[in-house]
This record gives structure tokens, sequence and C-alpha cells, in this order.
């Protein structure tokens, strides 16, 4: 093995250790300076054309009243895949043609299309791998207080559980800010082509203790 192969085993093991404290030290409100909030969670896909993907869904809330009367554009999730070689392979990430849902004005119901952008959302600072959600115009916009709940399927199977520092944006008018997402986020694993066979339940939830 390499040195650097070395390097990132250290450091993979070096960040479960500490998204494991930070799991511990995890509130399930948040807090009222938060402007952007969620919760990922990760299962084995059924939907037809899915089989051996990964479904990731995050339940996010937002509440942008502060942020000079502007309504949320779009929400990103960082992947935090930033030292990964195959991030931008065909099929690491894939979505459906709705890929999510959430209560806008008046109590209509939002839907968002999801974008897969490898090298970063252009709003944000940041050349991670991102997964955006922008919402459908038509004719339901979004309530400046609001939640959704919106998925992903991915080749990368999960890390464990923790509390992911910035890795949910949001864009309102010119206005970004970021939140944390407390959940299950993909590792690279390059060379990878479909859920293990021998993936339990049992091993899927263990992420979570």
């Amino acid at each position: 093995m390499t040195g650097n192969g070395c390097h990132r085993i250290l450091t993979k093991i070096a960040n479960l250790a500490i998204c494991g404290l930070a799991f511990l030290a995890l509130t399930a409100a948040p807090s009222a300076a938060q402007i952007l909030w969620g919760t990922s969670t990760v299962e084995i896909a059924d939907a037809p054309g899915f089989e051996g993907y990964w479904l990731y869904r995050m339940n996010i809330g937002w509440d942008t009243t502060g942020l000079v009367g502007h309504g949320m554009s779009h929400v990103s999730f960082f992947l935090e895949l930033v030292v990964c070689d195959c991030a931008c392979d065909q099929g690491i990430v894939t979505l459906d043609s709705v890929a999510g849902t959430g209560a806008g004005e008046g109590g209509c119901v939002l839907k968002f299309l999801g974008f897969y952008e490898c090298s970063g959302d252009p709003g944000f600072p940041s050349d991670t791998p991102t997964v955006r959600y922008q919402h459908i115009e038509d004719g339901c916009d979004p309530d400046r207080i609001g939640t959704a709940t919106l998925h992903f399927y991915s080749r990368f199977g999960p890390g464990v559980a923790c509390v992911h520092t910035g890795s949910l944006g949001i864009k309102a008018g010119k206005i970004t800010e970021v939140g944390d997402i407390t959940g299950v986020l993909p590792l690279c694993e390059c060379g990878s082509s479909s859920v293990s066979s021998t993936a339990t339940w049992g091993q899927i939830k263990s992420l979570y203790r």
C-alpha cells in the first residue's frame, strides 16, 4: 500500500471518530440561530431501474425570514467527496424526475428537480460534488419557513452517522447560507459497482448506533 493510501485510511478513521463524538453531542431541535438544518438516512433502493443503488433521503427545514425578505431559491447538499477520483463518473449519483417534495405557501405541494454537479454548486465557494435541488416553478412557491424531503441514489455506500457541519446550503436571492445535516453521507468507493449482496438491514442500522 502506498503512503498516500495509508494517509487516506488514517484520515477516514480520524474523521469517523470525530463524527462519532459529534453525533453523541447532537440535540434533536435546531438552534434559534439556524437558517437551514436537516437529517439524512440511507436504505437499499428497491425502485425499478435503481437496483444495486443506495437510496439517500434528507429531511430538511429552513427559516429565511431574516434574509431581507427573500424566499428560498434552491437547496444544495454537499457530499464531502472533494478527494475522490471517480466522483464525476457516470452513474455515481442518479436522481428521479421528481427528487423531492415539500410544503409551499398556502399549503401547496412543492416539487423539486435534482441536479448532480460533480464540480460543485457555482453559487457557493466550494468545489465539492453537490446535489442541488431546485423547486419546480408551477405556481407553488416555497414559504419563508418550510420543510422538504429530498432524495438521491448513489453507487457509493454510506459512512457512519454523524453531524456534518456546513454540508447543507441554501440560496435566497443573492444570499447564501449553510447549515448542518445529521446522519449519513456517501463515502468515496471507486470501483464499487453495486450494493453488496451481503448487506443486511442490521448492518445499515448499525451505522446509527
